[in-house]
């Protein structure tokens, strides 16, 4: 999840049989994971997958009943819908056709926080994109087929919406996290005399107290 690398698989339907082989697809790709988070989809709590997950000793956490908004793979499906909905009003086609082009645009896009890509983080390297490719032509010019120039300049089009779809959710999410972090912040203000626990910044051993205390404070410096 750290490395905030998108897959999607499109399904028939959201039985057991075709979660279980959607993930045997991901993991013959990027190998097996140790532990899965998921919602509590009977997709994921049946006894099949229940039985998948301990045949291969993959431990299962499930996110919160009560915060299932603020889990990652909410939060992507939310963006991914958005992005192919409104890749489908501009060209017409499925969705299923317009998946590819959203997961390239949203490994190759470097977030704020990490400041890489996710292909970055999984492949230690950026992936090479049509854009980058067909600059590299223009620099090197060879005889191709006006057809094939043609569809490039779309995919790369349709790739920058995507990316430009995907930076607007991820601000949209970000200042809405910050809104309710900052209503619910409470400032606080120490006078002298207040008992306060002090930080300990330097530690003998790692495991030892963090904080030291409480003393009180015998001026305010600002």
């Amino acid at each position: 999840m750290s490395s905030k690398y998108p897959e999607a698989i499109p399904v028939a339907d959201i039985s057991s049989v075709s979660a279980t082989d959607a993930l045997l697809e991901i993991f013959s790709r990027m190998g097996f994971p140790r532990e899965i988070q998921s919602d509590l989809g009977t997709s994921f709590t049946s006894f099949l997958t229940t039985e998948f997950f301990d045949r291969f000793g993959i431990k299962v956490t499930h996110s919160s009943v009560h915060n299932t908004q603020w889990n990652p793979v909410t939060l992507l499906h939310r963006t991914m819908k958005q992005i192919l909905k409104v890749l489908c009003l501009e060209s017409g086609q499925d969705w299923e056709k317009n998946l590819t082009a959203t997961l390239l645009a949203l490994q190759t896009i470097t977030h704020e926080s990490t400041r890489f890509s996710p292909a970055e983080h999984v492949q230690g390297k950026n992936l090479l994109t049509p854009e980058v490719l067909l600059y590299e032509h223009c620099v090197k010019p060879q005889e191709e087929d006006s057809i094939v120039t043609e569809y490039a300049f779309d995919l790369i089009n349709r790739m920058r919406r995507c990316q430009e779809l995907a930076i607007a959710k991820m601000t949209e999410v970000r200042d809405k996290r910050k809104f309710w972090y900052d209503k619910n912040a409470v400032k606080l203000e120490f006078r002298a005399g207040d008992l306060v626990l002090v930080l300990a910044t330097s530690k003998p051993k790692k495991m030892a107290v963090q904080w030291t205390g409480p003393g009180a404070i015998e001026s305010n410096l600002s």
